[in-house]
């Protein structure tokens, strides 16, 4: 098991980047176990929206891991919205959820974010 600590230090070096807006772990129950946003970044939802989106995260992650065995693992999943891109990832035993800014591209964004948690 990773400690907090490591999941902290993953979410200041992620956050330092420009084009990322939010990192948080989330146990598989969707709880926000250590996460933060970028400096003077604004939320686009509010605490009690953000735990939805976690939630729905971690569903899609678990319901996923279900083709495994045939497709092979899910590397990261994203979604492009208009005002946001967000990103998941299994990292360890944890899904980490990232929002990035709505212009990035999405595959050089998600290599990058692999490479700083690994």
């Amino acid at each position: 098991m990773v400690s907090n600590q490591s999941y902290q230090q993953k979410c200041d070096l992620l956050t330092k980047e420009p084009e990322i807006r939010f990192a948080g772990f989330l146990d598989f129950m969707g709880n926000l176990v250590e996460g933060r946003f970028r400096a003077n970044v604004t939320p686009l939802k509010n605490e009690d929206e953000r735990k939805k989106m976690f939630i729905e995260a971690v569903l899609r992650i678990r319901t996923r891991q279900e083709f495994d065995e045939n497709l092979g693992r899910v590397e990261y999943a994203a979604a492009r919205r208009t005002n946001v891109v967000t990103l998941t990832f299994l990292v360890d035993d944890m899904v980490l959820f990232v929002s990035a800014e709505p212009d990035v591209d999405i595959d050089v964004t998600a290599r990058k974010i692999l490479k700083l948690v690994e």
